[in-house]
């Protein structure tokens, strides 16, 4: 089968949409704190083009498991945690747009990004890629950032019975979240444009 390769977009479109989100979680945050109530407003604005990205997500990671345009196992360790990412981006802007509890998806986030760290470890430990520390990195940071998805969601889902500021360990943990995610999102962005060279040049 022909090599076509649509992994530096790919990669893209994980990277836009941490930003996407990031963006989102900047504007509910000062909302809130400007004691205004329409925060949520921003996460349902935002449901719609995190829904396209994660769909994309899905449809092209089955396309790659089951066309296999990579070579060998490459497709195993890229295709793999894209269906994830897309199935938990898909469930949050579900849940965003008809109202559900975040948390659902939070805590789904929490189980894939466990397994993209596992992803990240197995792939760095046999060598795969020519630049092995930067996809364990970006695995790293990503599949931490699933994992602090759970987290922020119970803050979101928490927010609207909050009278007072928010407790300081929910301060940290968005804090976290916000700086491990603009690293995951800036990893894959860098990845993407690095790769775009090379695979042009491989074109079929």
């Amino acid at each position: 089968m022909a090599y076509i390769d649509n992994l530096a977009y790919s990669l893209f479109a994980i990277s836009f949409a941490g930003f996407l989100l990031l963006y989102t979680m900047a504007l509910m945050y000062l909302t809130y704190r400007k004691g205004q109530k329409n925060y949520a407003e921003h996460l349902r604005g935002a449901s719609l083009p995190l829904g396209l990205l994660g769909a994309y997500l899905v449809v092209m990671g089955l396309w790659g498991q089951f066309s296999w345009p990579l070579p060998g196992s490459y497709n195993i360790l890229f295709y793999d945690p894209f269906i994830s990412f897309g199935i938990v981006m898909a469930s949050f802007a579900l849940a965003a747009r008809f109202g559900g509890r975040l948390d659902y998806a939070g805590f789904l986030g929490l189980l894939f990004g466990v397994m993209v760290i596992i992803y990240g470890i197995k792939g760095y430990g046999i060598g795969l890629t020519s630049v092995p520390a930067a996809l364990l990195a970006m695995y790293f940071f990503y599949g931490l950032a699933g994992i602090l998805s759970y987290p922020v969601s119970l803050v979101v889902v928490t927010l609207p019975g909050l009278h007072k500021n928010l407790w300081k360990g929910w301060h940290v943990i968005l804090i976290l979240f916000f700086f491990v995610l603009l690293a995951a999102s800036l990893l894959a962005g860098y990845t993407a444009s690095s790769a775009i060279s090379a695979h042009l040049l491989s074109a079929p």
